[in-house]
């Protein structure tokens, strides 16, 4: 098994959460697809304003995955929503 099987999952549920905290109380979340062929959902999850909001985006490997998660943890903390449009094929 490679490195980058090592990691592949089909769990239903995510498989990888980061609580970013900061004023917008955020929650990002990487999720595989299922039959995705190594494709993994990213989920962010925040509050502004008493509001809950949430966007996500479909990536191609778990790698992109993973920074594309932290990045958004860190504008999450520092108090910025993030915008996940984006083309991913």
């Amino acid at each position: 098994m490679t490195d980058a099987e090592s990691w592949q999952t089909d769990a239903s549920s995510p498989f990888m959460t980061i609580r970013a905290g900061g004023p917008l109380d955020g929650v990002v979340t990487i999720t595989a697809i299922a039959d995705g062929h190594g494709r993994a959902l990213v989920e962010a999850l925040w509050a502004q304003d008493g509001q809950p909001s949430s966007d996500s985006v479909e990536v191609e490997t778990h790698d992109a995955a993973r920074e594309i998660a932290h990045t958004i943890a860190s504008q999450l903390a520092a108090g910025t929503p993030p915008d996940l449009t984006r083309d991913c094929d």
